[in-house]
């Protein structure tokens, strides 16, 4: 049985968040192309099922505790109705508008996964299905926002980052990246995007200052180095935290002020997306302590509705961007 793929039947909405971590936290297989639902499914179940049987368990106890001072029912009746209680519970919050169980994932145990699955059957059941259990297990995490999802994937390596941090150590890192394979680092502290997608730790590697996404660190070793940050990597840091991690800042960043339209304002009221927060508002003219990266990335998007007055270096930027943007389409034009 246990060597036997393992039928479950969710939502459309929950296997739709599945595939879609599976393409953001890059579970591909060999080609880089094609996704691989075995390998972060399993990922899902080693992480996620103590405390996903945790939370049950305290549900359970709850109803179990409350239903039986009001009632003078049996053992064994009490549990049967804290059971049922709960599944019904579980069935709602999988299918909150009554959605059907009528999108097929097929979860091959592997060796990493064995010892989860064999303790599952013995102790999580309680008389459910093991198909129906993992399916309730898939909606309560596909429930979560995307950087709780991410920390339950890769929960040792931030388990790991969190001991770091907590006792001033340096760590070495296993990471997936063009340019390297790994690299020592400090880490100072673990955040997610104010759009709550990703998870970064943000540290710094030699003196510079730098954020690692979460998903792309493959394991973490703690070493008996501790950590020193200068002060003006500390407020780095602090900017890097309270503007976004994402993001490259360098130490002498100048404040950014941008002269919108009114309909550059409406717009930026309106574009969430790795969207800075102004520091100060003049009319029109807005300022920002964000990184010239994100200000690159982000004003690009609303054309002749946002002038980047300054710094120079950013304004360059976005004018070669929109430059090379409309020789781009001029050659195309011009070929058709």
């Amino acid at each position: 049985m246990i060597d036997e793929k393992i039928k479950i039947y969710v939502t459309a909405d929950v296997l739709r968040i599945l595939q879609k971590d599976m393409e953001a936290f890059e579970f591909y297989k060999s080609d880089k192309r094609t996704l691989n639902k075995n390998a972060f499914l399993t990922k899902l179940i080693v992480n996620y099922s103590d405390d996903y049987h945790r939370r049950e368990t305290e549900l359970f106890n709850y109803l179990k505790k409350t239903i039986g001072a009001q009632t003078s029912l049996q053992d064994t009746r009490l549990k049967n109705l804290c059971f049922d209680i709960s599944e019904h519970l579980n069935k709602r919050n999988a299918a909150p508008n009554k959605e059907k169980f009528d999108a097929l994932i097929s979860l091959k145990p592997t060796k990493e996964s064995r010892a989860a699955i064999d303790y599952i059957e013995a102790y999580a059941l309680e008389g459910s299905g093991l198909s129906e259990y993992f399916r309730n297990m898939f909606s309560a995490y596909a429930a979560l926002p995307q950087d709780k999802r991410e920390e339950i994937i890769f929960k040792p390596q931030k388990l790991a980052l969190d001991q770091a941090i907590s006792e001033h150590k340096r760590v070495f890192l296993s990471v997936s990246h063009d340019k390297k394979s790994s690299l020592e680092f400090s880490p100072y502290a673990l955040t997610a995007t104010k759009e709550e997608l990703h998870c970064y730790v943000v540290g710094a590697e030699d003196e510079k200052c730098i954020p690692l996404r979460l998903s792309r660190i493959r394991s973490v070793t703690v070493l008996n180095k501790h950590t020193h940050f200068e002060e003006d990597q500390l407020f780095l840091f602090q900017k890097m935290l309270s503007q976004g991690p994402q993001f490259f800042y360098q130490p002498l960043e100048e404040d950014i002020v941008v002269e919108f339209t009114e309909r550059g304002v409406e717009k930026f009221k309106k574009m969430f997306v790795h969207r800075p927060t102004p520091v100060a508002i003049n009319g029109l003219k807005y300022t920002f302590q964000c990184s010239y990266t994100q200000a690159i990335q982000y004003f690009a998007r609303f054309g002749a509705d946002a002038y980047v007055v300054s710094p120079a270096f950013v304004q360059e930027k976005l004018l070669q961007f929109f430059s090379s943007a409309r020789t781009c389409y001029q050659k195309r034009k011009n070929k058709s």
